[in-house]
């Protein structure tokens, strides 16, 4: 690690704070995936898979409306929410009339077909963010491969240039749709294609953002992260955000896929109690260097170095983000 990285890090650190409720919460809607892309774990999966409950899922909005309205929430975790279709949007819009206004959801670009296009960009998003990754047929498919003919680099392309559209359409009768942002996660198989990539989505009207290379908890190789640093950040990640599972169990981080930590379950505590006892002892943890007292996930992990993302606008604007879900 350079000696520039580590003072860019040091200085993301230096702005982590307690947070007596979570800025950020990652709530899993469902934990399966039409997709199995190269980066990901999902394949391997060990914990079993499922649907959040109706019944969990308003205890939670409920909870958050109440609290913090404005906490960035994104209803996906570690699967592809659109595959429930017209109940996730009946659940964006329940958190939506409940009063939170910054829903964010990320999704593979599968469903942006059979009318889904009309219902992203109304039922009350802020950001909608498809993960692509690739620019041509070959890379596209390689790095997000799925058996789903709707996951194809033809219709899925096909499938934004059409969401993007009919979102200029909707902002030109007045509407507020949600920003669009085409995402690329470098690799080693793609990332000659991360420039052109963004030309194509910035022409086209959306952001993009660009993120630096990740092991995705030690899934794939990243040679631009080591374990030779001699010092290390506080987590963001862990610091700013609360993930929970499908069953209501909150994780370490949004990339604690397996739930090797979990520090409280959301049927039985809310948020705020998982979040102000044993979630505040393992943020402490980590705000104070004590790297022992961590949970071997966190011991183990390099993708702290990584943090944050490059943005990029139509505008021309350019900017970095640190955000904990970045």
């Amino acid at each position: 690690m350079t000696a520039e990285k580590l003072q860019a890090l040091l200085r993301i650190e230096s702005q982590l704070r307690e947070h007596d409720f979570p800025p950020q919460i990652v709530c899993e809607t469902t934990a399966f995936c039409n997709f199995r892309c190269v980066h990901c774990h999902h394949e391997a999966l060990e914990r079993p898979k499922g649907h959040m409950s109706d019944a969990l899922w308003s205890r939670i909005v409920t909870e958050v409306a109440r609290e913090k309205p404005d906490a960035e929430f994104w209803p996906t975790f570690y699967g592809e929410a659109l595959m429930l279709r017209d109940r996730l949007f009946a659940r964006i819009r329940q958190a939506r009339d409940l009063g939170l206004t910054n829903l964010v959801l990320n999704s593979n670009g599968s469903y942006c077909r059979d009318g889904h296009n009309h219902d992203i960009l109304t039922c009350g998003l802020r950001k909608f963010i498809l993960s692509l990754d690739g620019l041509t047929k070959e890379t596209f498919e390689h790095v997000r491969f799925t058996r789903d003919p709707h996951g194809k680099f033809e219709p899925v392309y096909a499938g934004v240039r059409d969401l993007l559209e009919l979102k200029r359409q909707l902002d030109d009768q007045g509407e507020r749709t949600p920003t669009i942002i085409c995402q690329f996660s470098k690799m080693e198989r793609n990332e000659h294609e991360a420039e052109a990539f963004a030309e194509y989505w910035l022409g086209l009207g959306a952001e993009v953002k660009i993120r630096e290379k990740l092991t995705w908890t030690g899934y794939v190789a990243a040679e631009n992260l080591t374990r030779k640093y001699t010092q290390r950040i506080a987590c963001p990640w862990g610091n700013n955000t609360c993930a929970i599972h499908w069953n209501g169990d909150v994780v370490a981080c949004a990339v604690d896929n397996e739930g090797r930590f979990v520090g409280g379950n959301v049927n039985q505590q809310s948020i705020r109690e998982i979040w102000t006892t044993s979630m505040r002892a393992f943020r402490k943890a980590h705000r104070d260097h004590r790297w022992d007292d961590l949970p071997e996930l966190c011991r183990q992990c390099i993708d702290w170095q990584a943090v944050g993302a490059t943005y990029y606008k139509p505008s021309g604007e350019v900017y970095q983000s640190v955000a904990a879900t970045e």
